[in-house]
């Protein structure tokens, strides 16, 4: 489902007006601003370990998005290759060479 941001209208002078926002995306905007303001303050702390276990959670999504891309190398460089277009040419030329035994 695509969202149409732009809207064009005519008005009765026949110029063109262009409303970025619709009415309903301003709305909610101002309405999520308005509850931030009115908003009373928490009283609340973080403790250190909170810290801790964000700084885990970083590592250990950086260590899992290495560990898929190892995974998945070969279709990455493939893909590319493809897209780009290089290095096939090169090693088929260098499978010719080692056949004939130069």
């Amino acid at each position: 489902m695509r969202l149409n941001l732009t809207r064009v209208q005519n008005n009765k002078h026949g110029s063109i007006r262009r409303f970025v926002f619709p009415r309903f995306l301003t709305l909610s905007l101002a309405a999520a601003c308005g509850l931030v303001t009115l908003s009373t303050p928490a009283h609340a702390y973080i403790d250190p370990g909170t810290g801790g276990m964000l700084l885990q959670l970083l590592l250990g999504g950086a260590a899992g998005a290495l560990v898929i891309g190892k995974l998945y190398w070969l279709r990455i460089k493939e893909g590319f290759q493809s897209i780009f277009g290089g290095g096939s040419e090169s090693e088929e030329s260098g499978d010719s060479d080692s056949e004939t035994g130069n």
